[in-house]
This record gives structure tokens, C-alpha cells and sequence, in this order.
């Protein structure tokens, strides 16, 4: 805004402009200012034409305003004006022919120009170099643009460049004392390879060198498969109205539930049982154990149990309880009986049919009814044993009508097991818990109570979680010793055992049944198969032999017919009867060629032998000798055909080992890797992390020849067994992928894999992990870590060339972490150091002409400047360091008044400027300045011309004009001079 020297006001102008006016009463000057927050313009207004002052910096915070003589005689001098809006100008002072305008601040820079005739315009703005101002030699009113006349130095400069002894013998770095903030002390810890120094804080901000973004995510509720239920009945609701049956039943399930699972476990509602069921144990009396037998007692018929409840006293019976006396022709009872005739005879859907015709029959006793009931229900849930998921609502709903038929019924354990053991067959674990742990605590005594352990036991083992399966099944043997079903469980923990590869604990087992029930393999000969496989694994072979003889010969036609014949073809092989092993292997091939043991049969008529516990070395000796079909065919087939045989984890470690034969190294990778992830507790899994490190190895070996880096990283990052035993892989595999990462621009990868490798003592492996990480932080600007890294390598041995990189990386990191007197001492032995490469020879040349110019040692400034400037060049590195360079020359023979000199680096600095910037334009009144110091007032006056018509409207151009201005006044102000 325009104002008064009196902070502005309208009201005041005309006091303002009565201070300034001259004695005869006419306004002479007249002030106004305009202020924007990083300007202030000074408008002075001249009652003639003509009266142009010479403008000039003459204190830290004050410019002087020269008019003419006798241009402003009689004025009052303007202290007392007001400038308190303005954020340069503090204030007036008239001094003769002076005006003085005070600043607030010595940050400054200005430029006047005369507007018109009779006005001139000064403005200040802000610029923080002005604060280096100091006060020129020249005599007061000289031209502040112009350089000192100086005389050029008598005779030619003495200085010559400074040179480094050669030191060609391996040595410690020879560094400045390093300060303590840019890292750790020495003697301490290194930091591991991928966290950020500790003094990171301290640093000044810059690109992060591992840059992770972060977000808040919800913890995730992991569940196991056993906690998900798969199926619900039709009709279950858990958003059942409170009061409902439904709830008070969920109620009373979810007490049931805590004794069973856990507190993780997901507790859910279970289809509905009658409140009297759970309360049914209560009013029951104990059931007695059967007592101890060798043979498993037959279970009491239906009559029988009914009539094991304790009776009433006489006279108290209700009617309802009295069971009527049975009839010689009932109808009924002889269509169940004929219904249950067609279940056993394997005519399910007769017997389904009967039974639920007679289940509707309103005149049907009430006995009759219960008992129809729970055997539709058995018959149902017997005739879908095998796939009861699609018919789950309508089994259990059976069981549960025949459960609320009658709630105190000796039948409702039964009922209460199926349930259980039908969830658990379709996969609904809470609800089978559930009904698990109401039978458990409401009939504690039941017979079926074991049940319960066995049927978990098979579950688990059907889906290969062997140690729960032996946990269940031990439980059978150990909690119920007299039940009738510890048999099936101790052979159920003896089959698992043989999963595990507890081949001892197996036979003391199978021992315990064969003494216990020794002619239990009449009834199961599947025991002798259990047998087998133990003795086998024990390496007792002849008993094992003959296990395997007499199962065969008793089931010749049995589902594992082929397995027998080729582990019996395994016995005699390891008996040294090979032509007795090799009958049973082309008899299994024969009657069973796509067979797992005809593959098996297969795989050892090509191997010459049983090899089951594979080494590198011993299957290349194998592979090199003529086989009987391809070995690659056979473990293929035995891995697709029958992938859940125990021999499917030979076969695959087998493929790993031919593919590795074959050089096919990828693809012997992913078999080892597809071995590990199937199978990672097999006790083969050692030989397979072998089998994958060396196909990683030799394939890395391949890749890095060929230097195609981004397979050998897919590689890796493809393969976690890898990465999780990268302890295994050798220092070159190692330092191989460092590099391929550094080649494929995941520089921090590069890094970690590198830095292990950089520890006290120098060696070939860690030289060169060294000159990776330092490249990686050089190229990163990561100036801390350089300082870091070479303090932990100060004081390993060195050649000469080493040495000369990592100590011109140590300056660079100094001089860019603001310690550039620690740097200065490198830079002073790189300087003259005639072996060290030109590219990086110019940074320590103009690191130490930029000190030279500093202390205002010019003939040492361009000595090192002009160097600095030639290797820039000539190298290509660094333009705008060389630009600096050039500036350096131009200030230093400036000041040594060798302007022609001057002006050459001046018009040389200007090549490599872009005409119309600041840095062009500046250098342009420069070299203004320099052709007016050495007399070329014409050439000086055409370039403030060109600049000042070129850009009129511009700040250098306004100073152009201003200079043009002043050297006229200057020259009115010498004539009026001499005239007088």
C-alpha cells in the first residue's frame, strides 16, 4: 500500500511531505511506500527532473542515497517518521545531500531504478547472503557492482600442487579421529545388518534407508479345522427368542461343554435334547460295571435291561411304569422284528419302511413305540454309514425323536453316542463334543463310555494327526482296562505307533494283544499285517516274514495284497535271498502293475535293492548303472497314484535326487522344496533341505556365469526352505545373491546378505561384501552408514586402491554430514594423491579450493579451483560442481585483478548457464562488473544495456537499469565537480 513516513496515514502526508520540502516552500521530494512481506519499495518524487542519487551499501543495515550537490539543501532532517508497517525499513535520516534509509535487518539485498524523470524507485528485498556483506575498500560512492582496482601480482605465482607420498603397502585406513555422534564407540557391537543406527534420530532428515509403511490391522482369530463346524440341521437358529426351549437347552449344552474342550474352544448351540435327558442321570442309580472277563460279555437284551432298573416299592408303582405281559400273537411286535430281519439281512429301505409305518400306528404301545423308534434310527444311521453328510438332518432327527420318546429310557446313552459319532463323521466337532461330554457326565458309567475315546482315536488317525490319534487311543487301554473295546484301541495304538516310527512302543503293543487275545488274528487278521510292519521296522525279518506269509495265505485277496508281496520281496532282499526277492517283485508287478506295490516292485528291480534311506552320493552311484525302467516314471507314478502312502515321501526325495542327476536343477529344487512342505517332520526331510541346497547351489553357480540375476533371486524368493536354511548355503552361493540383488535394484537385500560377512578381520569374502554395502550406501546417500561401515573395517589391511575408495567415501560422507574439517584432512592427501582416479580427484581439488577461498587465500584458490574444474570436465562428472569450480576461478583471479582471467572463467561459467536464470543473469552483471574494471566502459555499457532491454520488468534487469543510472549520475556529479 502507498503511504507517508508516518507509518502511512492519509491524515499525516502532508506533515510528511512538509519535512521533506526545501526552504523556498515548494515540495522538492515527496515520500511513498508500497510493502508486501518479502519487499519494500521507496518511491521518491523530484519536483524537477534530473535529481537521480548515487545508490549505495554503506553499513551491515543501511543503504545511503547521494543526490547531486545542493539538491536537497535546507531539507529537515525525517527522524522522527513512523516505519513501524514496514519489514525492512526501520527509518530516515538527512545528512546534506544524503538520505540514509535504516534497516531492520542486515539479510538483505536492494536494487534502485528511476521511473520516469522526476521519480525514483529503491526496493529491498530479502536475501540471507546479504548478511556476509562487508565493507568495500573503494573509496565511498564508488560503484558497488565494480570490483577493487587491485594491481596483478608482480612476476609468476611460485605455488604448485602438493603431493602424497605413494603408499603401496597394505595398511589401515588412514581417516581423522571419527566423532562419536555419527556412530557406535569403537570396541562395541556392530549393529545388526538390517536395523537403523541407534544415533538415527540425530541425523538431519533424509530418504530412509528401509522404509516400511505401517498400518493398523485388527488381530486375526485363527481357528483350527477342528473348531469350524461344516453342517448345521435344518431349523437351528442361533438367534433363538429368549425363553425359548431352544435356549434352555442351549443352556444346559454349553454347561456340558465346559468340561470338555477348553476355554478356546467356540461354544454352540446343539440340536435340541430334552431338558430331561441331562437331568436323567440324576435320578437313575448307578450303573454297576460288568464284572471282569476274558470273553466280552453279550449285551443284555432289551428286556433284560428294562428290567435292571431298580423297581418301586410295592404299592407306589405308577401305571404308566407296570410293563404289560406280552401277548402270544402281537402284530406289531412281530412287524419290528420282521423289520429288523430286513436290516440284517442288508434291506435297509424295507426295514426303513417298515419301521416308520409302524411308528405312525396310534394304538402302538408305548414300549413298542420307544424301541421302533431308536432301531429306525439305527438302521438310518447304519445304512449311511459311509456318507452320512447328505442325510445328516434326517438322521439325526430320528435320534433325536426316539431320545424325546422317552428321556429316562436305558436307551438314551446309545442314542446319545450315535449322535456324537455322527458329528464327528460329518465334521461338526464342537456339536460331537458336545453330545461326547453329556453321555460322559450324565452316564459316567455307561458301557459305551470308551467308545468315545476310540472314535476320536479313529478320526484323528483317518486324517493323519497321529499323536492325537495315540493320545485317544491310549486312553482307551490305560482309563478302561476291563472294557470290551480295549482290544480295538490297543490295536489302534499300535497301528499308530507304527505311523510315528515307534517301532519299539508298537511291538511291546502288539506283544500285550497277542498275549491278551491270541487268537484275536482269526477275528482280525489285519493284525498280522500291524505285526508285520513291526517286526520289520525292529529288523527282526524272519518273524516279520512269516507275519507277512500268514496274513497273505489267510487273505490272498486282501485290499493290501500288493504292498504285502512287495515288502515280503523287501524281506528276502535283506535276507540275501535275491532271487526269492525278485519272484515277489515280479509277482506283485504282474498281478498288480499299477498297484502302489507293484510300483514299489518297480522302483527296486531299477534300483537293484531296497535303498529307503537315500543319500546323494549312494543314488548317483545307482543312477549311473542300467535300470530296469526309468526311475523318473516310476516315482512320478507312485507320488500321483498313491500320494497318502508311506512310500509316497521315498518316492518324491527319490525324483529330487534323479532331477538332481540330471542337472535339471529348477525342477529338482521344487521337488525337494514340494517334499518339505508335504512332508516336513519325515525323518527324510534332512536329506531333502540337502538335496535342495546343493540344486541351489549349482544352479546359482550357473546363473550368476550367465549373470542372469533375476532367475537366481525368483529362485530364492520361490523357495522359503532356503531362506530358512540359508546357514547351509556356501559364502560364494551367498555373496552370489548379494550380488544378483544388487544387480536387480533390491539394493537393502544386497545389504543384509552382504553385511554378515564384514567382520574383524579382513578376508576375500568380506572384501568383497565391503565393496557392495559401501556401494549400495554411497549410491543411497546413506553418509551415517558409510562413516559406521569404515570404523568397523579402520583397521583391516588394505591395498593402495582399496584404500584410496574407501577413504575418498569416508570425505564425501564427512563433508555431507556437515563435518567438513574432519573431511578437509582427506581431502587434503587425495588432492595430491597423482594416483588417485581424475573422477574423484575433482571433488577433493574443489573441496580444497572452496577452503582456500574461505581464508581468502586467492593464488591457492585458483590453483585448486582450475584443477577441480579441467577433471570435471574432462571426466563428466558433477556439473554443477564444476560450475562451483568456475565461480571459485572467476571471485579468486577477480580478486587478484587478473580480470582478464576473470572474464574468461566469468563467460566460461556462462556456457554452462541457461540464458534467462538467475545464475545466467547474475553472472552476465558480473562480467559487467569486470569489463568495467578493466576500463571496456563501452563493452560494460552494452551488456547492462541488453540485460536491462531484455528484461525491463526483471529484478536483474532493474539493476541493470540502475547501475546504468548511477554511473551517469556519477559522471554528472565528476563535472559538476571539475566545473566548479
Amino acid at each position: 500500500m502507498s503511504s507517508s513516513l508516518r507509518a502511512l496515514p492519509w491524515r499525516l502526508l502532508a506533515a510528511v511531505l512538509a519535512v521533506l520540502a526545501p526552504v523556498t516552500g515548494a515540495y522538492a521530494l515527496s515520500v511513498s511506500t508500497v510493502s508486501r512481506p518479502d519487499t519494500d519499495s521507496l518511491i521518491l518524487q523530484f519536483a524537477k527532473p534530473g535529481a537521480y542519487p548515487l545508490i549505495a551499501r554503506t553499513g551491515p543495515a543501511e543503504i545511503s542515497l547521494t543526490f547531486p550537490p545542493g539538491t536537497l539543501a535546507g531539507e529537515d532532517k525525517p527522524d522522527n517518521v513512523d516505519f513501524s508497517a514496514s519489514p525492512f525499513i526501520e527509518g530516515l535520516r538527512l545528512s546534506g545531500d544524503t538520505l540514509a534509509v535504516r534497516l531492520k535487518t542486515d539479510a538483505f539485498g536492494f536494487v534502485g531504478w528511476p521511473q520516469g524523470e522526476k521519480e525514483l524507485k529503491l526496493q529491498v528485498y530479502r536475501d540471507p547472503a546479504g548478511a556476509n556483506w562487508s565493507p568495500p575498500a573503494a573509496p565511498a560512492g564508488q560503484d558497488t557492482m565494480s570490483p577493487p582496482r587491485e594491481k596483478p601480482p608482480v612476476g609468476g605465482s611460485a605455488l604448485t600442487l602438493p603431493v602424497t607420498p605413494p603408499n603401496n603397502k597394505p595398511g589401515p585406513l588412514e581417516l581423522p579421529p571419527l566423532p562419536a555422534s555419527l556412530g557406535q564407540p569403537p570396541g562395541t557391537a556392530a549393529a545388526p545388518a538390517a536395523t537403523v543406527p541407534a544415533t538415527a534420530a540425530k541425523e538431519a532428515p533424509k530418504e530412509p534407508f528401509y522404509a516400511v509403511p505401517y498400518s493398523m490391522r485388527a488381530t486375526a482369530m485363527r481357528v483350527a479345522p477342528d473348531k469350524s463346524p461344516t453342517l448345521r440341521p435344518i431349523g437351528l437358529d442361533n438367534q433363538a427368542p429368549v425363553g425359548t426351549k431352544a435356549e434352555s437347552v442351549a443352556g444346559t449344552t454349553a454347561k456340558a461343554l465346559e468340561g470338555g474342550s477348553g476355554a478356546g474352544e467356540y461354544r454352540v448351540k446343539l440340536p435340541p435334547i430334552p431338558p430331561a435327558v441331562a437331568a436323567a442321570g440324576e435320578t437313575r442309580g448307578a450303573v454297576a460295571p460288568p464284572p471282569p472277563a476274558k470273553e466280552p460279555a453279550a449285551p443284555q437284551p432289551v428286556a433284560a435291561a428294562a428290567k435292571a432298573e431298580a423297581p418301586a416299592p410295592a404299592g407306589e408303582k405308577k401305571p404308566e411304569e407296570a410293563i404289560p405281559p406280552p401277548k402270544e400273537e402281537d402284530h406289531d411286535a412281530n412287524t419290528l422284528v420282521a423289520a429288523q430281519a430286513e436290516k440284517l439281512a442288508g434291506n435297509y429301505d424295507a426295514a426303513i419302511t417298515m419301521m416308520s409305518d409302524l411308528k405312525k400306528k396310534r394304538d402302538i404301545s408305548k414300549d413298542l413305540r420307544e424301541e421302533t423308534l431308536h432301531a429306525l434310527a439305527g438302521t438310518m444311521a447304519e445304512k449311511y454309514r459311509e456318507d452320512p453328510a447328505p442325510h445328516y438332518d434326517a438322521i439325526q432327527g430320528a435320534l433325536l425323536e426316539a431320545v424325546n420318546a422317552n428321556t429316562d429310557s436305558y436307551r438314551v446313552p446309545e442314542a446319545l453316542l450315535q449322535l456324537g459319532m455322527l458329528n464327528l463323521r460329518v465334521g461338526n466337532l464342537p456339536e460331537a463334543r458336545g453330545y461326547f461330554n453329556v453321555l460322559t457326565k450324565k452316564y459316567p458309567t455307561d458301557a459305551n463310555i470308551p467308545l468315545i475315546n476310540f472314535n476320536w482315536g479313529e478320526y484323528y488317525f483317518d486324517r493323519g494327526d497321529f499323536n492325537k490319534a495315540a493320545d485317544e487311543y491310549r486312553t482307551v487301554i490305560e482309563k478302561f482296562p476291563e472294557s470290551r473295546y480295549v482290544r480295538e484301541g490297543a490295536m489302534g495304538l499300535a497301528k499308530t505307533l507304527v505311523r510315528l516310527g515307534k517301532y519299539k512302543e508298537a511291538a511291546q503293543i502288539a506283544d500285550y494283544v497277542g498275549k491278551r487275545w491270541p487268537r484275536y488274528y482269526v477275528e482280525f487278521p489285519q493284525i498280522l499285517r500291524i505285526e508285520g510292519d513291526i517286526a520289520y521296522k525292529n529288523g527282526d525279518f524272519k518273524k516279520a516274514r512269516d507275519d507277512y506269509m500268514m496274513f497273505y495265505n489267510m487273505t490272498p485277496k486282501v485290499k493290501d495284497a500288493d504292498l504285502v508281496l512287495a515288502r515280503l520281496g523287501d524281506i528276502y532282499a535283506k535276507l540275501g535271498n535275491r532271487p526269492a526277492a525278485v519272484d515277489f517283485y515280479n509277482m506283485a508287478i504282474k498281478e498288480y502293475p499299477n498297484g502302489e506295490g507293484g510300483l514299489i516292485s518297480k522302483m527296486r528291480l531299477a534300483e537293484q535293492g531296497v535303498h529307503d534311506q537315500p543319500t546323494i552320493n549312494e543314488m548317483f552311484s545307482l543312477f549311473d548303472k542300467p535300470a530296469h525302467g526309468s526311475p523318473e516314471d516310476i516315482y512320478e507314478g507312485i507320488i500321483r497314484d498313491h500320494p497318502n502312502s508311506p512310500l509316497a515321501t521315498l518316492a518324491q526325495i527319490k525324483l529330487a535326487m534323479w532331477l538332481l542327476y540330471r542337472q535339471n536343477y529348477p525342477d529338482s529344487l521344487k521337488a525337494a522344496a514340494r517334499f518339505l512342505e508335504r512332508y516336513p517332520k519325515n525323518e527324510l526331510a534332512p536329506k531333502a533341505e540337502e538335496v535342495a541346497i546343493t540344486a541351489f547351489e549349482k544352479m546359482a553357480g550357473d546363473l550368476i556365469a550367465h549373470k542372469d540375476y533375476e532367475r537366481l533371486v525368483a529362485a530364492y524368493r520361490d523357495n522359503p526352505i532356503l531362506a530358512a536354511n540359508r546357514g547351509m548355503l556356501s559364502d560364494q552361493t551367498r555373496l552370489g545373491l548379494a550380488l544378483a540383488y544388487l544387480r536387480t535394484g533390491r539394493s537393502r537385500d544386497a545389504v543384509a546378505e552382504a553385511l554378515p560377512f564384514i567382520g574383524p578381520r579382513e578376508n576375500d569374502n568380506g572384501m568383497m561384501a565391503l565393496a557392495m554395502v559401501m556401494s549400495v550406501y554411497e549410491d543411497e546417500h546413506s553418509w551415517r552408514d558409510v562413516v559406521d561401515l569404515a570404523r568397523r573395517v579402520q583397521q583391516w589391511k588394505f591395498g593402495p586402491t582399496q584404500r584410496r575408495g574407501l577413504e575418498f567415501a569416508v570425505a564425501q560422507a564427512l563433508e555431507n554430514l556437515g563435518e567438513s574439517d574432519r573431511a578437509l584432512t582427506i581431502w587434503r592427501k587425495l588432492a595430491g594423491d597423482q594416483s588417485l582416479e581424475s573422477a574423484k580427484r575433482c571433488y577433493a581439488m574443489y573441496f580444497m579450493a572452496r577452503e582456500a577461498m574461505a581464508k581468502k587465500d586467492l593464488a591457492k584458490a585458483e590453483l585448486y579451483a582450475g584443477e577441480a574444474a579441467f577433471m570435471f570436465k574432462e571426466t563428466g562428472q558433477d556439473q554443477d560442481k564444476r560450475k562451483a569450480a568456475l565461480n571459485i576461478l572467476v571471485e579468486s583471479t577477480r580478486g587478484q585483478g587478473q580480470y582478464p582471467k576473470a572474464l574468461k572463467w566469468a563467460r566460461d561459467y556462462g556456457a554452462l548457464c541457461k540464458q534467462g536464470d538467475d545464475d545466467w543473469a547474475s553472472n552476465r552483471l558480473r562480467e559487467a562488473a569486470i569489463l568495467r574494471a578493466m576500463g571496456d566502459t563501452d563493452a560494460w555499457r552494452q551488456v547492462l544495456v541488453a540485460m536491462r532491454d531484455a528484461a525491463p520488468d526483471s529484478l536483474y534487469g532493474r539493476m541493470a537499469a540502475s547501475d546504468l543510472a548511477a554511473s551517469g549520475l556519477e559522471r554528472r556529479l565528476n563535472a559538476l565537480t571539475k566545473s566548479q
